[in-house]
């Protein structure tokens, strides 16, 4: 079982007497030499967190190491060694040192969600299948996208429609939103993704994936994942983490981590993380300049409420941006490209501002419950110029010139609260909230007069003839998403080894579209949305679930009158094992889930009159997907000094009903997935190095074109790392990409005609040096 979160406020004292008041107030027992910590001072200890990181922070500065037994028992031990020995981290990973936070976890797991209900729970007793990509796994892997987590998490897969455009998808479906710090965020609209920036993860703590619908905490979207991202906070230690790096085709960063308490008394604490990476790319005249400023500050209004307020200030410019890609011979065959190529000019680009302000305000209460209000707000702008192929005949394509201006607005306000009760002679655990969300996206879209043709088997970027855009106004499209929600969770502890978990939310939705073509809302009144979870320990190690989840998604598609279809109805059924073993260093699950999609939109055999441009098809509700399959995974710990992630997926969506019935659903995904992630820490006079790596396999993918298959059969990539400790605050990263350099496509065309065909990027390396105090 994770440890649990306890609330601590304890003033400055003698170490001694800090380090016993937080043992018993966790109910845990301590071991202390008297001599260790004699004339020693600990700070204050105020907030919400596990027994464990309250010690640690008492710790902070003593010069004592925090360490336990194996019969779980903690004690003090010096710090090894000179100020130039080497710190290798803690005696052991445990469960007990395992909460929320995975920053300075060095874990490939975690203690606790809450991604799925609110609740905090452990992976074990959270009845869907979740993945935890942590701080320690991102470091090692060298992620700086939210592309390269999709690319390591178990279940999660994605494609290309620009090279800073992605579309994320689990368990068959696209998934609609982002969160962050729990709040979603929209990225369903056709362009959300060239205006909303997740190309650094430098200011994440981790990122928790729930898989399946999500319909009570995010209200609307697809029956595919949740995938929060988790905000680093200030640390009421003194932290300052500093990193090069250098890498292929010019790719340059740097980054500066500071944290700590800003007065004494530690009451009110900060954090800074500035980062600025600037590269060119395999692609020919892809270039990219990308920087990023987080701020977040911490304050103890009094004992038992804390204010947080943060913002992120990121501004990325992508030149010679490829937004159409490449594609394919007419009969579907590959073109023997080079992996450089490119169909765009050297005035091509892609150029957004993000500003992000966010903020909590928690309050604890004495009897365990605590209640917090929570804001996210996302001003995000973008300009775009670049062309898209379509085939002429054989080898010779027109690029279609795009220029666009893009405006996305989004706020989310949540205000819940959660807590014990007791019923029955029992205790257990209530959740209540009500969310409000909006999302204003404006889009101005302008084209070429001139419309350059190039033959695909000898381009020369630089002769490619710059745009001549239309001086006339922009067609402009606006997209308006409105959403309230009233939720409630509740787990029952039926038994010492059954819980229950039941909630409901009550949702409000408004989805407006207007265009010079169109002027269209849908809206939905009050719609109830499901949440069951059943938990069965067998034993202590090993758990037994069943979980029932809905979700609903406003569409974007149009009937007859060029009127929004009615939603998308999302319905998700699993059933699995899980196991939790040492302690809760090493989580396995193994689960079996079926996913519907109800009301899928059926094109009709009329003249291309729908949509926000009014050349669009039109189409009616009757389609029904269904997804089928099983994933295994496996995180953590096997043995001290060795990380371990692997997760295996399959999954079938087909049409069960509708015009389609029997084809299968978007074959541009693969419906096998197998992930493996690993660091070893060798033994004896090795011990500064980490060695590792990790692949990546999926199957066969196809696009369905006229009379031909654009087909790519299955492959495989590796990639490798190797980390030394220089001295106790240096060490040296080596990260190799594709190391058999695999030549492969990371996404398919869309067809024989039009573009969106990417190459993968070849092997490629990277170096991180790291400053940690």
């Amino acid at each position: 079982m994770a440890e649990q979160t306890v609330r601590f406020d304890l003033p400055a004292a003698n170490l001694a007497e800090t380090l016993n008041a937080i043992a018993s107030r966790g109910d845990r027992a301590i071991s202390l030499n008297p001599a260790l910590v004699s004339g020693k001072q600990a700070p204050a200890i105020h907030g919400e967190m596990t027994v464990t990181q309250a010690l640690q922070q008492a710790l902070a500065g003593s010069g004592l190491d925090l360490r336990i037994t194996e019969g779980g028992t903690f004690g003090v031990q010096p710090r090894s060694g000179s100020d130039e020995a080497l710190e290798l981290g803690a005696t052991r990973i445990d469960a007990a040192g395992l909460g929320e936070t995975t920053e300075g976890s060095g874990a490939y797991t975690t203690g606790a969600t809450r991604t799925a209900t609110r609740l905090s729970l452990s992976l074990r007793e959270t009845p869907q299948s979740v993945t935890v990509v942590t701080r320690q796994k991102m470091d090692d892997q060298n992620v700086q996208s939210l592309d390269d987590v999709a690319r390591t998490t178990t279940g999660i897969t994605y494609t290309k429609i620009g090279t800073e455009r992605s579309t994320f998808y689990s368990r068959g479906f696209e998934i609609n939103d982002l969160q962050f710090d729990g709040i979603p965020s929209n990225i369903a609209e056709n362009y959300s993704m060239d205006v909303m920036s997740t190309a650094n993860m430098a200011i994440y703590d981790r990122v928790e994936v729930v898989r399946g619908a999500n319909g009570l905490l995010q209200g609307t979207g697809n029956p595919s994942a949740a995938i929060n991202l988790v905000r680093k906070r200030p640390t009421r230690d003194f932290r300052l983490g500093a990193e090069l790096g250098a890498g292929s085709w010019d790719n340059y960063r740097t980054q500066v981590d500071v944290s700590g308490p800003l007065v004494d008394s530690g009451h009110l604490r900060g954090r800074a993380v500035a980062y600025y990476n600037t590269a060119n790319s395999f692609r020919d005249e892809a270039e990219k300049d990308n920087q990023l400023l987080y701020l977040v500050g911490e304050a103890d209004l009094d004992d038992a409420t804390v204010l947080t307020l943060g913002a992120t200030l990121q501004k990325d410019d992508n030149n010679g941006y490829e937004w159409g890609g490449l594609n394919t011979r007419a009969d579907g065959s590959f073109y023997p490209l080079s992996r450089s190529a490119s169909l765009v000019g050297d005035w091509a680009y892609l150029d957004r501002n993000n500003y992000t302000l966010f903020g909590d305000l928690t309050h604890y209460f004495d009897n365990d419950w605590k209640l917090t209000l929570a804001l996210n707000s996302i001003w995000s702008d973008a300009d775009f110029l670049s062309s898209y192929p379509s085939r002429v005949s054989g080898d010779r394509y027109k690029l279609i010139v795009s220029q666009a201006a893009y405006e996305d607005r989004q706020t989310g306000l949540d205000l819940y609260a959660t807590g014990p009760f007791e019923l029955f002679g029992r205790t257990h655990e209530l959740m209540l909230g009500a969310t409000r969300r909006k999302d204003t996206f404006d889009v101005g879209t302008r084209t070429a007069t001139n419309t350059p043709t190039v033959d695909i088997t000898d381009v020369h970027n630089s002769a490619i003839p710059a745009p001549l855009i239309a001086d006339v106004p922009a067609a402009n499209s606006r997209y308006v998403r409105e959403e309230q929600g009233l939720y409630a969770a509740s787990r029952f502890s039926l038994t010492d080894a059954l819980s229950l978990i039941v909630g409901s939310r009550a949702s409000w939705s408004d989805y407006q579209v207007s265009s010079p073509y169109t002027n269209d809302r849908y809206t939905e009144h009050g719609r109830l949305i499901p949440y069951a979870g059943l938990v069965y320990d067998l034993d202590r190690r090993h758990t037994l679930y069943a979980s029932y989840t809905e979700i609903y998604k406003t569409q974007s598609y149009y009937g007859a009158g060029n009127k929004l279809l009615e939603p998308v109805e999302g319905e998700n059924y699993e059933m699995g094992v899980k196991g939790e073993y040492f302690g809760g260093r090493l989580n396995t699950a193994l689960a079996v889930f079926q996913t519907d999609l109800l009301n899928m939109p059926e094109a009709l055999d009329t003249a291309h009159v729908c949509g926000v441009t009014g050349t669009s098809t039109c189409y009616e509700e009757g389609g029904k997907v269904r997804n089928r399959g099983f994933e295994l995974e496996i995180s953590g710990a096997p043995v001290e000094g060795w990380n371990l992630s692997a997760g295996y997926t399959y999954s079938d969506p087909e049409y069960v009903a509708g015009a389609s019935k029997g084809s299968d659903y978007y074959t541009r995904i693969p419906r096998r997935l197998l992930k493996v992630s690993t660091d070893y820490r060798l033994p004896g006079a090795l011990e500064r190095w980490r060695i590792g790596g990790d692949v990546y396999a999926q199957s066969r993918t196809y696009t369905r074109a006229a009379a031909y298959d654009i087909e790519q059969g299955g492959y495989a990539l590796l990639n490798l790392h190797a980390h030394v400790q220089l001295n106790r605050q240096l060490s040296l990263q080596y990260n190799l990409n594709n190391a058999l350099d695999k030549h492969y496509y990371q996404t398919l065309p869309t067809s024989n005609n039009w573009g969106a065909l990417f190459y993968g990027e070849p092997r490629n390396v990277a170096m991180t040096l790291r400053y940690q105090y």
